[in-house]
């Protein structure tokens, strides 16, 4: 009995050690290291460029594209702000430039103004949302931005963040080694001591 549960028990510890160090790998060691004709790296550091390009053509594909964030930018329910802010901005034009006029006059023209303004506002308001796409498709590539910022993160940093995320699932794949090593032990112990 005493051999199985010693077979048992060190097989469950080479399982949870072996899960560990393969979790490690993951991230470390972050520069390669050579070993005769081999190379180690983790695999994150190593595949670093194509993770970061993965992640972001999958963020501008599937999660945040050019027309999710005109959508957030600009919408129809942002028109009354827009004629609002415009109108506020030439009035204070109009009243700075004819402030050697007498207030009635003053008035007028800002009335006319205004009126016109707003007979113009909603053509004005297509033409600026229009604007604003353009700029967006032309200026905006989500998938270079996220590329960009992930190729900018150091590797510790990286591996912190999948850590903090994962921490709870990694440490889940750690025990489940040291379970399905102590079974296999136990199995294995079985087989040898009953042969």
């Amino acid at each position: 009995m005493f051999q199985l549960l010693f077979i048992a028990v060190v097989s469950g510890v080479i399982g949870y050690l072996t899960n560990v160090l393969a979790i490690r790998a993951l991230f470390r060691p972050f520069e390669p290291i050579g070993f005769g004709p081999f190379v180690f790296q983790g695999l994150i550091p190593k595949r670093k460029d194509e993770l970061a390009q993965r992640v972001g053509s999958l963020v501008a594909e599937d999660l945040l594209n050019q027309d999710d964030l005109i959508g957030q930018i600009i919408s129809r329910e942002d028109e009354a702000m827009f004629q609002t802010f415009i109108i506020n901005k030439v009035d204070r034009v109009i009243l700075e430039k004819t402030a050697y006029l007498p207030r009635a006059i003053q008035g007028a023209l800002l009335n006319t103004v205004e009126d016109k303004m707003t007979q113009e506002m909603p053509q004005l308001f297509e033409d600026f949302i229009n604007l604003a796409e353009n700029q967006i498709r032309e200026k905006v590539d989500v998938a270079s931005l996220i590329e960009g910022k992930i190729q900018a993160l150091d590797l510790a940093t990286i591996e912190q963040l999948v850590l903090k995320v994962a921490s709870k699932e990694l440490r889940a794949i750690e025990w489940l080694g040291l379970f399905m090593g102590f079974v296999i032990g136990i199995v294995q112990g079985l087989i040898v001591l009953n042969s």
